[in-house]
């Protein structure tokens, strides 16, 4: 069985939103190397020269140009196109645990881990902001019809199960479920192009996350058996309330709301501190950079 850990990265046009992603993948890689050295690790580019060389000569990382996929001009996507690299054309991905995770997480546990407890579902993840079953405060005096109105419309897209609607920031796909949604690649396109005009509701709050939404969509597709990581494995946010006692996470997911927050506790991360004005511009998920 193959476990594996993969990133991916769209180039910005901007140099400072590059440095500025450059020093997270240097975080969090370096971290999750600090407690395992053998698992491969992968990290998607489509400027493959971006990447400083020492990632793959100290961090045994390897580095590689995006997946072929058609012109779609939807941002967050690409990370689920970058999944054909292990597809069956090889034989040895076939059953592969694959575990993506976004460039805004560290490591404080040995990544292992997660494959050795969360193996008993097809997909694991932690749950959006303010739906059902995240544990962070908030969501609203009207969450719950907001809620149902989403299960709702999960079902009229041709949701067949029950899905968790997970935040996308460190996802992990067992026992070759990665191949499913290769096959769903274009489905996944479809999606978010009916979203956009309109042709199907977009019934979350949240404008950034359409692509988030479509994946829910095509995972109610596909029936897949879905599970949630444990709040004290991966945080959402920083800092959790589990963790504000005894910090020990395996993967802290630290966002980037609390980015700065982070930075500015933890001198390690102080080259994250940043004017927050220069980005605080709403990114579009169909932009194409």
């Amino acid at each position: 069985m193959n476990n594996i850990v993969y990133y991916s990265y769209k180039a910005s046009p901007h140099d400072h939103v590059n440095d500025h992603e450059l020093k997270r993948f240097d975080h969090s890689i370096s971290s999750l190397r600090r407690f395992n050295n053998e698992i491969p690790v992968y990290l998607f580019c489509d400027d493959p020269e971006l990447i400083p060389p020492y990632f793959s000569l100290e961090y045994d990382v390897r580095v590689l140009p995006f997946e072929k996929a058609h012109t779609h001009g939807m941002l967050f996507i690409y990370r689920w196109f970058n999944l054909k690299f292990f597809d069956k054309r090889s034989g040895k991905f076939d059953n592969a645990n694959i575990l993506y995770v976004d460039s805004d997480t560290l490591f404080y546990g040995d990544v292992q881990y997660l494959f050795e407890h969360y193996n008993y579902a097809e997909v694991f993840g932690r749950e959006e902001f303010g739906f059902r079953h995240d544990p962070n405060t908030g969501g609203g005096k009207d969450i719950r019809k907001a809620l149902d109105y989403v299960d709702q419309c999960i079902v009229e897209a041709g949701g067949k199960t029950q899905i968790y609607k997970y935040c996308m920031g460190v996802m992990l796909f067992n026992n070759g479920l990665h191949l499913d949604v290769i096959d769903r690649l274009e489905e996944l396109v479809e999606v978010m192009l009916k979203i956009k005009e309109k042709k199907i509701p977009y019934p979350v709050p949240n404008p950034r996350i359409y692509d988030e939404y479509a994946m829910w969509i095509i995972l109610s597709r596909l029936g897949t058996i879905g599970g949630l990581f444990g709040v004290q494995d991966v945080t959402q946010g920083y800092v959790e309330k589990k963790h504000e006692e005894f910090f020990n996470p395996i993967v802290l997911h630290y966002t980037t709301k609390g980015e700065q927050k982070l930075a500015q506790e933890d001198e390690r991360f102080r080259n994250l501190l940043r004017d927050v004005d220069e980005f605080s511009e709403q990114i579009d998920p169909y932009h194409t950079l």
